[in-house]
């Protein structure tokens, strides 16, 4: 029965990535309705990395525990080897997104304070 858990996962999955592209549109428009205009730099560029970061790490997480939400609600659906492989690829996928953003933000702000350095010279 893990093609239940397999429905039920792009039935959870479907909505999380509506209300990522949900949350990006209404930045997009917050930017436009205070006239910022919008570039893309390398900053731009690590939110949305992080963004899809986050979005994959739900998605894994959401892959793992769809079975056993299944169950809550009276359905009998079990976790496979491979579904459970897919989900661990997913989740690590996002985790690895989040951690090199975060180093690129620490890498960048490391910098930022070597040229302040220079400068002082």
């Amino acid at each position: 029965m893990t093609d239940i858990a397999i429905q039920l996962l792009v039935l959870e999955g479907v909505p999380v990535l509506a209300l990522v592209y949900y949350l990006i549109h209404k930045k997009q428009m917050y930017l436009l309705e205070k006239g910022i205009v919008e570039k893309d730099d390398r900053q731009t560029r690590n939110e949305r990395r992080i963004t899809n970061g986050i979005f994959l790490t739900l998605a894994g997480s959401c892959m793992i525990l769809a079975p056993r939400l299944a169950v809550l609600v009276g359905i009998q659906a079990n976790l496979s080897f491979e579904l459970l492989l897919a989900s661990l690829v997913v989740l690590c996928a996002g985790m690895a997104m989040i951690i090199a953003g975060e180093l690129i933000k620490y890498k960048a702000g490391f910098a930022k304070d070597q040229d302040s350095l220079m400068e002082l010279k």
